[in-house]
């Protein structure tokens, strides 16, 4: 039977089902839309300058593509929610199709496309983020290097490299795959320097091209440092140094890693193919550090996908694999995904929820279009939803922000020279003094303390205070 036949055969019995059983558990479970992901747009539509104005410390691909979105679109949760369904369905077709030529058997397929549709809800797929849009670009990717690697067709080492360095362009932490691809490309060839100018050269000065083209943008913008700062010195070298912002997994997330990658751990070794995969799956879980969360694990588990299928049949002939690795996996994830069903199962969207849509209707009714308005502890997210807009620079109060040396200052100045008229407060909670929620950057809240009061209650939870 010719890869043909199979492909066609499979598209009427498996290919859409799975897709359809994916979309409706995208449905019926908690869509996460992080406030980065409208805040980020909302402000540049509205003449914020990106680094300057406005704190963001990845590359400006993602938010200059969401502007442009909203620009046509709007800031509705809705329409944010079903551009993130297609984009995950587009991932599905793709692991299923690059599964489906790296094994050449479409059942095979049918286990890895089941296997990502599964396990990716669990790993907090159903939300908009950075690494979900890497995702499809790294899958590619890493197909290519394979390609390369195993056709020596030096177009696939740079289509490797090419997809690579746009996803970094997104995100940052892609270069820990562009380092496992030179720690590869060393092993295999290493002291070819006219390899390296040929198939590296290129993607190399496309790589330079697109730093210098984003420098330029930014200083006519007079933000070339800010630039530089936000998205090199702070991510690279000062982040992690900052209160608040290591989060280490805990030991149930890190046991289940663990058993992620236990899944395939003696596929390793077995042939060239395995090898690629499961150890770049590995590279791209560095993703999650320094701050872990399981939905940086998402490109991580689609490359995992590409030979799941091939590897756990190929492992499962294994008794002593069955006894003491796939059985104990099966029973972590059944109970991984039970607790997060459950805990998930709704149609409500994160950040977004009716109380926080209630809140927005509230502030535009009291306020006019024109005041400015500073969110103290609150949610940025009712910044678009009631179209207004903050003080400049605007920062959402994370501790790794706002505790760098002089930018409180900064923000005070902000909110005293722009005339800021409101502040929507929301009380600071009972944790430890940098988590989330509980973090008071004191120069600003003094500031606010002495210089506004309590106007208008706006929810349970919100405060809307009034200038003096």
């Amino acid at each position: 039977m010719t890869l043909t036949t199979n492909i066609g055969k499979f598209k009427k019995t498996y290919f859409f089902p799975i897709l359809l059983l994916h979309l409706v558990l995208l449905i019926n479970t908690k869509f996460t839309l992080w406030p980065e992901m409208v805040v980020y747009p909302y402000l540049l539509n509205n003449g914020f300058i990106l680094y300057k104005d406005l704190i963001n410390p990845y590359l400006p691909t993602l938010s200059y593509i969401l502007s442009l979105f909203t620009k046509y679109y709007g800031y509705s949760p809705e329409n944010f929610r079903l551009l993130t369904w297609a984009y995950i369905l587009f991932t599905d077709i793709l692991i299923f199709r690059i599964s489906l030529l790296l094994s050449k058997n479409y059942y095979k397929s049918t286990l890895s496309l089941l296997f990502f549709a599964l396990l990716s809800l669990s790993f907090y797929i159903n939300g908009l983020w950075f690494d979900l849009i890497q995702t499809p670009l790294i899958i590619l990717s890493i197909y290519n290097l394979y390609k390369f690697i195993d056709t020596k067709n030096k177009v696939s080492v740079q289509l490797a490299f090419f997809f690579a360095l746009v996803a970094f362009f997104i995100k940052q932490q892609a270069v820990w795959l562009i380092v496992f691809y030179i720690a590869v490309l060393i092993w295999r060839y290493k002291g070819k320097s006219l390899f390296w100018a040929k198939a590296i050269g290129p993607v190399l000065i496309i790589f330079i091209g697109l730093y210098f083209y984003f420098a330029i943008i930014f200083t006519r913008l007079n933000a070339l440092s800010d630039f530089f700062f936000w998205t090199t010195y702070f991510p690279f070298f000062k982040a992690s140094s900052l209160p608040g912002y290591l989060l280490l997994p805990t030991i149930k997330q890190a046991l289940v890693v663990f058993f992620l990658f236990a899944l395939f751990i003696s596929a390793v070794g077995k042939n060239l193919k395995h090898n690629i995969f499961i150890l770049g799956a590995f590279s791209t879980a560095l993703f999650a550090y320094p701050r872990f969360d399981y939905f940086h694990l998402v490109p991580s588990l689609a490359i995992l996908s590409l030979v799941a299928g091939e590897a756990l049949i190929l492992q499962a002939k294994s008794k002593i694999y069955l006894a003491f690795i796939l059985l104990p996996s099966l029973v972590i994830f059944i109970i991984f995904s039970y607790k997060y069903f459950i805990s998930n199962w709704t149609s409500e969207i994160r950040f977004f929820e009716a109380d926080i849509q209630s809140s927005a209707t509230f502030l535009s009714l009291m306020t006019d279009p024109k005041d400015l308005i500073y969110i103290q502890n609150g949610p940025d997210q009712i910044l678009p939803m009631a179209k207004r807009l903050p003080p400049k620079p605007w920062a959402i109060q994370f501790p790794w922000y706002l505790e760098l040396k002089g930018y409180q200052q900064k923000v005070v100045d902000g909110i005293s020279n722009s005339g800021t008229k409101y502040i929507v407060f929301k009380q600071y909670e009972n944790k430890k003094e940098f988590d989330l929620g509980a973090y008071r950057p004191v120069l600003i809240a003094n500031y606010i303390n002495a210089n506004y009061h309590d106007h208008t209650k706006i929810s349970d939870s919100l405060w809307l205070k009034a200038k003096n």
